[in-house]
């Protein structure tokens, strides 16, 4: 038997659409045996619609081969379709316990690829893989980039869903120089105020067009969630992923007042988390 576990991610981070991603210490569970047929168990409180969408065997079958069946056990803390990268550390997770049981250890870059391919983009790849605070970069390779330790995370979790599918569509095929120019803008303030938790530039990072404003319509109370964290202190708010969760980062003081703020906007149709950065990826 082998296990491995991977931790959880908000991606884009606002102004670094399919380039940043933050793990965060939320974490799917994979263990795997050899069996004489496929078979997957979930006994956590998140799991896959159906067989057709689980992401661990699907990692398991990739990494392995379908001719090599495995019994998979998946315990998830991660929702599912909340923007937290679920897919991502199950594709992961799946993969290297897959690994493991049939007698390989394969190399971290080894399971970052095969997730990024799965996952179709390699920004909640690489937080789920590496951990951390990761870029992409435009070669596909993930980079570590420093995060303030001062800076912890609050989540608002709504209890609505929102495929990463859907919130795609919604996208323009382009957009305009101006809005490029100030998305570059905001980029440069966002890798710099995170590596310094520096108030004007977070604040300077703030909102996104490329991907945030194309979805308000399918995600309507974001704004509503960035606007209480920020009011209750927040250093910065952004959508987590592709939502419909929203991402808060702040001080330790300012924890509990974004929480207790975050909690009032969801009104009992959703739930407040205050997860520790996963320094360390899949493991």
């Amino acid at each position: 038997m082998a296990e491995a576990t991977a931790p959880a991610s908000s991606a884009n981070l606002g102004a670094g659409f399919d380039t940043l991603a933050l793990a965060l210490e939320l974490r799917c569970t994979v263990t795997a045996e050899l069996s004489v047929d496929w078979r997957v168990d979930h006994v956590g409180a998140h799991s896959p619609d159906s067989l057709a969408q689980d992401a661990v065997l699907a990692a398991a079958q990739r990494a392995v081969g379908i001719e090599r069946p495995l019994h998979l056990t998946v315990s998830s803390e991660i929702p599912v379709a909340r923007g937290l990268g679920s897919s991502a550390a199950a594709y992961a997770a799946g993969a290297l316990a897959a690994w493991r049981a049939t007698g390989i250890e394969p190399v971290p870059r080894r399971v970052f690829d095969l997730v990024s391919s799965l996952e179709g983009h390699a920004d909640n790849a690489a937080a789920a893989v590496f951990g951390g605070l990761q870029a992409v970069t435009i070669s596909g390779d993930a980079y570590p980039l420093v995060l303030h330790p001062n800076l912890l995370p609050v989540l608002a979790v709504p209890t609505a869903v929102l495929l990463t599918s859907d919130a795609r569509a919604a996208l323009p095929d382009s957009v305009s120089r101006y809005v490029a120019v100030r998305s570059l803008q905001r980029a440069v303030a966002l890798v710099q105020g995170l590596r310094t938790a520096d108030r004007a530039l977070l604040a300077a990072a703030a909102g996104d067009e490329i991907h945030e404003e194309p979805r308000t319509g399918l995600n309507p109370q974001a704004a509503e969630l960035i606007t209480a964290a920020r009011d209750a202190g927040a250093l910065f708010a952004c959508w987590s992923g592709a939502g419909p969760s929203v991402l808060a980062l702040s001080g330790a003081a300012q924890r509990p007042e974004i929480a207790l703020s975050l909690a009032s906007v969801l009104d009992n149709r959703g739930s407040v988390l205050t997860p520790a950065i996963a320094a360390n990826g899949v493991e």
